[in-house]
């Protein structure tokens, strides 16, 4: 059994912590990887890569501060007498390029490499074994996305019933007032059939409408078993419906572009509805929270060289550009105070990316923040 520690490289691949900048760099060229470990003494506390080093360079950051400032990298260590198959399965986890080396002191030992790895590999390690390793982690990795889906529907359920106490705010209050003109027309002896047939319609016109509030969000957390052609517009719908009377309380505008003809896609759409829910969930949260005057949120569906394109843009003034890329990312958060989970944006990408075989991209306007969503027209 092969142990990490047999392909590790260490020469040039550390650093001490309170090295400068310019250090850091003859590093990485001396040893072509990009990357080098800090230590404090021998104990491995970060990774720094060029990546680091290029958006130090670019925010015009203080050059002069130890480079464990500018370390962002996830440093995933592991003792140096693993065997190699423990390797695979960490890069395959955790999407990650290098590994450190501890020795029996917890001290650094030296990097593990993953094209270094799969270079070892060559014919010593069957193929069947390595697929079998690729289908095992495959699997867990797609029960744990379902397992992510459903916690990020859980996360937005108290938004969600918040949303229904807006849409029933107002026909309760109609309703009220019906009963009110029934009682006072039944007083004044001018309850009359027509008119009392006229006040009964009315309620059963609101009733219809408070009911199908509830199949909408039935609707949104019923999963879907297959995929299926849907009317991208009809689900846009759905999610604008869920939260249309939040954004009216709020004061927020919503505007619905929509295309001139029926759009239909392939995929999950009750999933599709949550992503377009959540994009526009986040847009009413940053237009309240920077108290944007004339708050606007904008909805359009375009045919683009046959994909489906739908941007939802806000004017709520953009995304700081220090965090632009990492909105993606899982459990990333800029409303943890207020109990943000940081799942939202990140399963939204995963439901388009993966199960629907689009994009989910974003960029700032000059007025604020445009998601946008590419599908392909089915």
């Amino acid at each position: 059994m092969t142990k990490l520690q047999e392909i590790a490289e260490y020469e040039d691949f550390f650093i001490d912590y309170h090295a400068s900048l310019p250090e850091a760099i003859t590093k990485m060229n001396k040893n072509a990887n990009g990357s080098v470990v800090l230590l404090n003494e021998n104990f491995p506390v970060a990774m720094l890569t060029q990546s680091d080093i290029i958006n130090a360079l670019g925010e015009k950051a203080d050059l002069s501060l130890s480079i464990y400032h500018y370390a962002t990298q996830v440093l995933i260590s592991v003792e140096e007498t693993r065997p190699i198959e423990f390797a695979i399965k960490l890069f395959s986890e955790h999407n990650i390029r290098r590994i450190v080396l501890l020795d029996e002191k917890k001290e650094f030992a030296g990097v593990v490499l993953q094209e270094r790895l799969f270079d070892f590999m060559g014919e010593d390690i069957s193929k069947v074994e390595v697929q079998q390793e690729v289908d095992k982690q495959l699997e867990k990795r797609l029960e744990n996305e379902y397992l992510l889906m459903q916690q990020s529907k859980l996360a937005t359920m108290g938004e969600m019933i918040g949303h229904i106490a807006h849409q029933w705010r107002q026909p309760l209050a109609q309703l009220g007032g019906i009963f009110m003109n029934l009682d006072a027309a039944y007083a004044h002896k001018d309850l009359t059939p027509e008119y009392l047939e006229k006040r009964i319609n009315k309620g059963n016109e609101l009733i219809k409408y408070m009911s199908q509030t509830i199949d909408d969000f039935r609707h949104f957390f019923e999963p879907n078993e297959t995929e299926q052609a849907f009317n991208v517009e009809d689900y846009i719908q759905s999610a604008v419906h869920i939260i249309e009377a939040s954004l009216t309380y709020s004061h927020i505008e919503l505007k619905v572009i929509s295309p001139k003809e029926p759009l239909f896609v392939q995929g999950y759409a009750s999933e599709f509805s949550q992503v377009i829910l959540n994009l526009l969930d986040n847009a009413k949260d940053i237009l309240i929270e920077r108290e944007i005057k004339q708050p606007k949120i904008v909805i359009e569906t375009l045919l683009i060289n046959n994909k489906v394109v739908i941007t939802v843009q806000d004017n709520a003034g953009g995304i700081d550009e220090k965090i632009i890329g990492q909105i993606f990312d899982i459990y990333f958060s800029t409303k943890r105070a207020k109990g943000g989970s940081g799942l939202g944006l990140y399963m939204s990408k995963l439901i388009i990316e993966r199960k629907s075989m689009g994009t989910l991209d974003v960029s700032n306007t000059n007025e604020g923040a445009s998601f946008s969503i590419s599908l392909n027209l089915d």
